[in-house]
């Protein structure tokens, strides 16, 4: 009996010393309203949604300019379907000074939340296909086109292949965070940093198989969808937590949001026309 009582204590003490990551919590899930939702941002000042639309091939000038970014409550329900529209096959969107960013086919559509209008278009000369976005604090943009090994630059409005190359071979996520671009490369499935001063490239963790697609900072590490149907919590050490897996129900997790404020993750799924809102808290 003495003997157990020692496990029993040893057992509480080493648990005092475990980190435990509490799994994410689904809180709701709206009905298929939207018209193959990819990204999600999350606006403070307004306390709502933004969410790209982006069904369609664009093989034909038919298809050009018939989709929108959707504006919602944190519900995920419709305020206005078509808020932002005439755009094609938007893809990644973020918020950086009371703007919204937004790729297309064509480049970058910048839309004035204050004014509520298309402020600019930044055009990029290319054919391949533009994913995600990020701005850094001095409002420079970076895009990943994602069927190649690029990333572009975009400064006061000039476009440059900024970094080209097999490091970061198909890169689709990508987020400023602190002198790095941090990129989910497909080519390898790894999370990688690249330096912005030097571009030199190091590796964050392996996320094995599947398609690298949103990324969001978390405490001193990163929340990393696979768009297939899994979200990682992802520590500077590379060590991976899952908090969320819906491949058995074949859910897409596609470019998602989190509100650390409101300690919830708003997934975005793709085919599956629903946005889904899961709580989180994580334990540091």
């Amino acid at each position: 009996m003495r003997n157990v009582k020692w496990i029993l204590i040893c057992l509480f003490v080493l648990a005092g010393f475990v980190k435990v990551n509490a799994q994410a919590v689904k809180l709701w899930e709206t009905g298929e309203i939207y018209d193959r939702p990819e990204s999600a941002a999350y606006d403070s000042k307004r306390d709502c949604l933004y969410i790209s639309n982006c069904n369609g091939e664009v093989k034909t000038g038919t298809s050009y300019g018939h989709n929108s970014v959707s504006k919602a409550d944190i519900k995920g329900n419709i305020l206005e379907f078509d808020f932002v529209k005439n755009l094609t096959k938007p893809t990644g969107i973020c918020i950086f000074d009371d703007k919204l960013y937004i790729v297309e086919r064509f480049g970058v559509v910048i839309y004035d939340l204050d004014a509520n209008k298309i402020a600019d278009r930044i055009y990029i000369k290319t054919m391949n296909f533009l994913n995600d976005i990020t701005v850094d604090p001095e409002g420079v943009i970076y895009v990943s086109e994602s069927d190649t090994n690029v990333i572009y630059r975009i400064k006061d409005k000039n476009v440059e292949k900024w970094l080209d190359s097999r490091e970061i071979g198909r890169p689709n996520g990508v987020l400023y965070d602190d002198g790095k671009l941090i990129v989910g490369v497909n080519s390898d499935n790894c999370l990688k940093a690249v330096n912005i001063a030097d571009k030199k490239v190091t590796n964050i963790a392996h996320l094995g198989p599947g398609i690298i697609d949103g990324i969001k900072k978390c405490g001193d590490g990163y929340l990393v969808s696979l768009c297939m149907g899994n979200l990682y919590l992802v520590k500077p050490t590379g060590e991976l937590t899952e908090l969320i897996n819906t491949r058995d129900p074949q859910i897409y997790i596609a470019d998602f949001e989190y509100i650390p404020d409101k300690e919830l993750i708003v997934i975005p799924t793709l085919k599956n026309k629903k946005l889904l809102g899961y709580k989180y808290s994580p334990t540091n």
